[in-house]
């Protein structure tokens, strides 16, 4: 009989279910301009794509799990890749949350960016630089400038 990916059914699962709780959560209401979808909109949308994108993992992972092709030495390489992404990207999302009221918008994404592109195995200096500090310098005008969120 082959094996299920019963873990990634399990998360998907979870994710579902959060993503039915946030909707659930988002009842945010303004009485200001009634053709105005207010700010329940994104939470609500979202979620719905969670949502989306949950039960079609679990569909997917429903089936036998695919047999690997490589060797034990390869299987364990990828699996320590893996898990140092992981812990790596777990460290720097608590510094990044931990100081981002302390310090710049820019300073901290730009950091908290190059960190995970490097640790993702990007190694090109310019790719880094003009990645991390685009998206910061693009997200902080959005934003900071057309949607008026008060960034650090």
């Amino acid at each position: 009989m082959p094996t299920m990916r019963w873990g990634e059914i399990g998360i998907s699962v979870g994710m579902a279910l959060l993503a039915i709780a946030f909707y659930g959560l988002a009842r945010f209401t303004q009485t200001i301009n009634p053709v105005d979808p207010g700010p329940a909109l994104y939470p609500r949308v979202v979620s719905a794509l969670l949502f989306v994108f949950a039960v079609l993992q679990i569909l997917l992972s429903w089936g036998p799990a695919p047999q690997p092709r490589q060797t034990n030495r390869e299987t364990e390489g990828h699996a320590a890749a893996a898990y140092k992404y992981s812990l790596g990207t777990l460290v720097l999302s608590m510094v990044y949350v931990g100081i981002f009221d302390r310090a710049s918008y820019l300073v901290t994404t730009t950091g908290f960016l190059l960190g995970l592109m490097f640790l993702g195995g990007v190694r090109q200096w310019l790719v880094l630089g003009s990645v991390a500090i685009g998206y910061a310098l693009a997200t902080y005008y959005v934003f900071g400038h057309l949607l008026m969120v008060p960034l650090p």
